[in-house]
């Protein structure tokens, strides 16, 4: 047997847009896993720059590449499901065009999932970066629950940015999941996932992150997505109703399960997002901004522990 045959395929989806100055250190990072057997499915949505020409020079010497250019600009979130669907690999994982993997995580997922048969997502830590410097690390994802529902439950009470969409998942589960148009769409694509099997987020980085782009603002963000201003301005209760209603009638991963067990599940789940943001985030994000203002007004010497 060939050494390629005895690894399980693993596709890589990248949706791209006028990346021809960043995609090469994405392709570069795969590369650098030394993953035997991979496709990597490129979808140039429709780049106004040279990216055709880029990705095509690099095909040249990466048989493991299909690419794709959309002939018009079908949008963001349609990109990132063709390139799903397009996969035909054990395993799936999503790397945008600006973010890089660490060495060697691909291998370190793969011989998990392979010998945990009852998980449905591996992932490391994410690591955010911002004007080329480290921002923040996402970790604490791990949801091992033997109850499906607790481990969706523990996901939207711990979701911030959801970065754990980027892990290595097994595709076939992926068939009864949509990718919506909406605010917050990644957070119910893993807890879909979560649903259907245990969430491993390893203690090592295995994911880079670049802060960036529409996802930046949530107002451009909602109109990319075709959302209403009200999504826009209050996004978390937007993201809390769409968990309610992912967990009540909108994902057949939940609807073949009685109403009397979805109910508290889709009540829990809003929950969690409302409580994450408006207990956990919002009054220390709020007291930031008291801070910053009182600084700026009346000094740096100004005595605040007092307040905050």
């Amino acid at each position: 047997m060939e050494i390629k045959e005895s690894y399980p395929l693993v596709s890589i989806g990248i949706p791209t847009y006028n990346s021809s100055d960043r995609i090469r250190t994405a392709l570069t990072s795969i590369s650098e896993q030394k993953y035997p057997n991979l496709e990597i499915i490129i979808s140039d949505n429709c780049s106004t720059d040279n990216t055709q020409e880029v990705i095509q020079e690099i095909c040249k010497s990466h048989p493991e590449i299909k690419y794709f250019r959309q002939q018009t600009n079908i949008g963001m979130i349609q990109n990132f499901d063709f390139v799903l669907r397009r996969s035909s690999g054990k395993y799936y994982m999503w790397v945008s065009d600006d973010d890089m993997l660490e060495p060697g995580a691909l291998l370190k997922y793969v011989a998990f999932l392979e010998n945990n048969p009852d998980y449905s997502l591996a992932s490391g830590e994410i690591r955010y970066w911002k004007d080329d410097v480290p921002d923040l690390i996402e970790r604490g994802f791990s949801f091992e629950q033997n109850v499906r529902s607790m481990r969706v439950i523990g996901f939207y009470f711990t979701v911030v940015y959801g970065g754990l969409v980027h892990g290595l998942m097994r595709r076939e589960l992926t068939r009864d999941v949509a990718i919506r148009l909406i605010i917050g769409n990644d957070y119910h694509f893993v807890a879909n996932l979560a649903y259907m099997g245990k969430i491993k987020n390893f203690d090592f980085i295995g994911y880079n992150k670049t802060f960036g782009g529409t996802s930046k603002n949530f107002q451009e963000y909602a109109k990319a997505m075709g959302e209403s201003k009200f999504a826009g301005y209050f996004p978390h209760i937007k993201m809390a109703y769409d968990a309610y209603a992912e967990v009540m009638h909108r994902s057949p991963v939940y609807t073949q399960t009685s109403l009397f067990y979805r109910f508290p599940l889709a009540i829990a789940s809003f929950s969690g997002i409302m409580f994450r943001y408006y207990v956990r985030i919002f009054p220390f994000a709020v007291g930031s901004q008291i801070r910053s203002f009182l600084m700026k007004t009346f000094g740096r010497g100004t005595r605040l522990s007092l307040l905050f």
